[in-house]
């Protein structure tokens, strides 16, 4: 994948639970310069960030911090939320935020994504608008 540290997966002490081999894996201190559970960021990886949404009395909500995401170095940053008609009980954020829409969401308009650190957070969106209706509101 492009994009990493997208699992649910929680980083923590024993064994793998079963049917985890794709976002689990066995460490052995030992064998692993003395420490296990370390961040799996990639050598040359991209760090960024990106806020997640969350279903909170039927009201797709923003959470309070940042979600930390990973892209291979040749990748592009990019964030997603939910888009103009995204229907807050059967939405659900893709990747905690991290990483682009699909094609088939941003066709149909459920998902939006964006290119920079932390683009997803509705305040940037403001920032955008404001501007842009201060210009639409002159033309008038």
């Amino acid at each position: 994948s492009e994009y990493g540290g997208l699992t649910d997966q929680l980083y923590k002490c024993g064994e793998c639970p079963a049917d985890s081999s794709a976002t689990c894996a066995q460490c052995v201190p030992e064998e692993n310069d003395g420490g296990c559970n370390k961040d799996p960021t990639p050598s040359g990886a991209k760090t960024f960030e990106c806020f997640d949404f969350s279903l909170v009395s039927d009201k797709l909500v923003k959470s309070e911090t940042a979600t930390i995401c990973h892209a291979e170095e040749a990748t592009a940053i990019a964030c997603n939320k939910p888009g103009s008609a995204a229907v807050a009980k059967t939405y659900s954020v893709a990747n905690k935020g991290c990483g682009p829409c699909s094609e088939a969401a941003k066709k149909d308009k459920t998902c939006f994504d964006c290119p920079t650190d932390k683009c997803n957070s509705a305040s940037t969106l403001a920032f955008v608008l404001a501007p842009l209706l201060a210009v639409i509101f002159h033309m008038l």
